[in-house]
């Protein structure tokens, strides 16, 4: 039976295969399309808070969360709005990184825009309690930037 169930799924992925070759070929399309490379972000898509692509489609603040959990405080930093980044020396602002308490799970439930400057509502899990956090972000030079509430207090939200 099992063996009945894995050649009807094989089938099925050797057909939708085909179909995609198939609709490669009508479309003009001569060589397999390959995986777009990570490495370099989408121009467009860093000024959207919401929708780098850089990130593979992560807004910024769980960009920032996930730079925070997996130990990588340096690639938080440029981040960072202009006026926070020359307030502090890179020393300073790694050591309040570090010091953040920001290792919880968050999810994005809204924002607003008003000119340059958004304001995203994340809904995170504190010790199993459900608080709705603010960010602050401005678009500097066509990309998105945190800023942060007060960095020295270690908060980055409101």
């Amino acid at each position: 039976m099992k063996f009945l169930h894995y050649f009807f799924l094989f089938i099925s992925f050797v057909s939708c295969q085909n179909a995609e070759d198939r609709a490669r070929s009508s479309a003009g399309f001569s060589a397999p399309v390959s995986n777009v490379s990570r490495s370099e972000p989408d121009p467009k898509g860093m000024a959207n808070p919401l929708m780098l692509t850089a990130a593979g489609g992560a807004d910024i603040g769980r960009l920032l969360n996930a730079y925070y959990r997996t130990g990588q405080v340096d690639k938080m930093i440029p981040l960072f709005d202009r006026k926070t980044k020359e307030s502090f020396t890179k020393e300073q602002l790694r050591q309040m990184l570090i010091n953040l308490q920001f290792g919880y799970d968050m999810k994005l439930s809204g924002s607003r825009k008003d000119g340059n400057k958004y304001t995203i509502n994340y809904v995170c899990q504190i010790n199993q309690t459900k608080v709705v956090k603010v960010l602050d972000v401005i678009v500097e030079n066509d990309t998105a930037r945190v800023v942060p509430n007060n960095l020295k207090a270690g908060l980055v939200f409101k």
